[in-house]
Formats: C-alpha cells, structure tokens, sequence
C-alpha cells in the first residue's frame, strides 16, 4: 500500500482571519471562549503562527493541536471544525497551528528545506503546558485533515508530547517501516474516514489500523474489525473497533469524501480522553 503524497484539501483557501478573537497577544491576555489569532513563536529559526480557541473555564483540563490539510488554511480549518462547544462543555485548548507553505511534512525526514514539523509541534506543546500548568500529561492530543491527519500519525510514533491522535482523510503507516514510539506509552488512536472518498479509499483506513494497533498500542495480536455502538458521532455513522483492543477506533462517515467531517474533534476527543487515561502508564 502507497500512501499518497501529501494529500491536498479539495477546498478554496480562505485568505483573511476571521473578525472575531484577539490577535498576536500572549497566553495570558488570551481572550476566554474565544479564537486567539495572530500568535508566533521561532522554531528553527522560522517564525511559525497558530491560532488558539481558550475555553471558558478558568484553567484548561485538556490541549488539542489540530492540523490542515495542504493547501486548507487555518481559518478554513476553524470554520469547518465547530469546536467551540466541545472546547468549553470539557475546558479543552482547541490550538490551530499553520504548516510551512501552506502543508505539513508527514512522512520525510527533516533537514534542509524540509521542516521538522514533529519539533515544531512539541515546541509549541511544551510551551502551551508552561503557561498552562492545569494541563494533564495524558490530555494532550493531535487531529489533523489529509495531510494534516498524515502529521497527526507521524506525531503517534515520533512525538514525546502527544498521547493520543484522530486523523481525518488519511492512514497510518510508519515513517522509513519504523515507529519509534520514544515515550514508551501506548499511543490511542481515532480514525475517520468518508465512505466516498475518493482520494484516500475506506479500503486503506481499514487496512492500515491493524499496523497502527501493533506499533503504538500494547494489544494483543487482533482479528476484523467489528461495529461499536458510539454516541458521539452523527446518526449513520458506523464506528469499528478491534474485540481485542479498545484503544484504536475508526468510524465511517456515509455520503461523504475527503472533508473535515462532522464533529470529529468532537468524537475524537470522547474517545482519546477514555482511551488514554485507561493505558497511561
């Protein structure tokens, strides 16, 4: 199975941030139940921008970092996320970083023009987590779209900051047939997948879980996937899960393709929380 190439979003960029939220203040002038816009910080000498949704409570329980796809955008992404209930009803830091030149580099290897984008995004983690001590350990997830889903993946195997990730129009496979999983944990992971999507087929989302299940989770060896009941996802949806492992989920959106899809930091999140505080170890 080849995965593709930096996986393009299928959608127009949206070029001006939105009127709402502040812009370019530092965490602590953050607005509460608000986007936060125009923050910067220097990784490898870039200056790398994010926006960031602080939830209404007066300290955030939970960090999730959520990625693009190539070509998307963060104010598109934002948009199509409707993350702010979810965001406020569980004190979760929504953070929406921008990728170099518009995308992310999901499967080669740093150096030269090609960015660390791991690095970057365990900067950015380690840097929210001291201006937001409440945050737990365990409560610091990554979601991405297309290639933003391909970081998200990367992040499951390389990341020392990550404890869980969902990717959206994408797969798991391990970066040069190694994951290296340096923090030792058992990594949960939430999948979604558009029945119609055309550009990265169900087909190879079922395919690869297994791979993810061996490499990032502590599961015995496992059988087919079978169908879960989840409250969390839209009403046609049909999620699957390993019998033998309850720490790799994947749910199949009907009638749709390549698109953020409905709810997913959301279901995403429900899940990832349950699964992580279950295997932290």
């Amino acid at each position: 199975m080849v995965k593709p190439q930096h996986l393009m979003a299928i959608f127009p960029v949206f070029i001006a941030l939105s009127a709402c939220g502040s812009s370019g203040s530092t965490p602590n002038e953050w607005v509460r139940g608000d986007w936060n816009h125009g923050n910067s910080r220097t990784f490898n000498g870039l200056m790398r921008t994010y926006s960031a949704y602080v939830p209404t409570v007066e300290q955030p329980q939970g960090l999730i970092v959520v990625m693009h796809g190539s070509g998307q955008g963060v104010t598109q992404l934002i948009s199509e996320l409707s993350a702010e209930s979810v965001a406020n009803q569980n004190g979760l830091l929504v953070v929406v970083p921008a990728g170099l030149n518009g995308g992310w580099n999901d499967e080669e290897p740093p150096g030269g023009e090609l960015a660390d984008d791991v690095g970057f995004i365990d900067g950015l983690v380690a840097s929210l987590k001291s201006d937001f001590p409440s945050l737990p350990d365990d409560h610091v997830f990554a979601h991405g779209f297309s290639n933003g889903g391909g970081l998200a993946t990367r992040l499951a195997c390389e990341s020392q900051q990550i404890r869980g990730i969902g990717a959206i129009g994408n797969y798991y496979t391990p970066i040069a047939g190694s994951c290296p999983r340096p923090t030792g944990r058992t990594i949960p992971g939430w999948f979604g997948a558009g029945v119609d999507d055309e550009l990265v087929p169900v087909e190879s989302v079922r395919q690869a879980m297994s791979n993810y299940v061996t490499d990032l989770t502590d599961c015995p060896n496992v059988s087919g996937l079978q169908t879960v009941a989840s409250v969390d996802v839209p009403s046609g949806v049909v999620c699957k899960q390993f019998p033998e492992c309850d720490r790799v989920r994947l749910c199949e959106y009907p009638d749709r393709g390549h698109e953020v899809l409905e709810g997913s930091v959301s279901a995403a999140f429900s899940f990832l929380q349950t699964a992580a505080g279950s295997s932290a170890n």
